[in-house]
């Protein structure tokens, strides 16, 4: 999988330059958005935990090279993902936030209807690199109240250090979605589906039981200068 999401973003690489050496219209701007980020889970057994979105920003650089009615934008982006845990039974309960903050390379193939103003579809693949992250936690244990926070550490493997919680550096999936470009601003909505697994491996290198992958709903606007 991995190597098929490096040869489909080496694709994508190709088709810009591409479309550069064609005399594509090549312009590039800000983009800011709305993450409605939650996780995806597999667990052994009869395991069950109850996860909640979270509302997370996404902001960055969208370079849009068009030619026709197709355009390949590649952007460069902090995006911040994660989810909420909720667990109450009888007289406990448990609450825990999680944010995992991306630098994230998206690269989407877009058909607009009208050529450069219009309807759009796109889809293409991401990669992202885990560059930091907090888990807060609030837990009421027979009216007994206590709260904290953990560290979030990217790494292969699961490691010994108080207050942190461990996460694969990686994340990579697809992304797909609907948009309206008008002049020079570009409106999408967009789904990522998260192909690789959160959890990483315990400390003597053993795959992990279970996976937890991201989900993530996105509304962004763009805005091309040139345009």
């Amino acid at each position: 999988m991995k190597k098929q999401l490096q040869h489909g973003l080496l694709a994508a690489a190709l088709m810009v330059a591409g479309a550069t050496s064609a005399q594509a219209q090549v312009t590039f701007g800000p983009r800011v958005g709305l993450n409605v980020a939650n996780i995806a889970t597999d667990l052994p057994g009869s395991i069950e935990i109850d996860t909640k979105t979270i509302f997370a920003p996404q902001v960055g650089l969208t370079l849009n090279a068009q030619f026709g009615n197709l355009s390949v934008q590649p952007s460069l982006l902090f995006s911040q993902k994660g989810y909420k845990l909720e667990e109450e039974e009888d007289d406990y309960s448990f609450k825990a936030t999680t944010r995992l903050s991306y630098a994230e390379i998206p690269v989407n193939l877009v058909y607009t209807t009208g050529g450069t103003e219009g309807f759009q579809v796109f889809a293409g693949p991401y990669v992202g690199f885990g560059i930091g992250g907090k888990s807060k936690f609030e837990e009421d244990d027979n009216g007994e109240k206590s709260s904290g926070e953990a560290d979030i550490k990217f790494a292969s493997k699961e490691g010994d250090a108080e207050k942190t919680e461990y996460v694969r550096a990686l994340d990579f999936g697809l992304n797909a979605g609907v948009g309206y470009k008008a002049g020079p601003i570009q409106a999408q909505l967009g789904y990522g589906l998260g192909l690789s697994n959160l959890v990483p491996n315990d400390e003597d290198d053993k795959d992990p039981e279970f996976e937890f992958k991201n989900r993530v709903f996105t509304l962004s606007i763009s805005y091309f200068f040139g345009e």
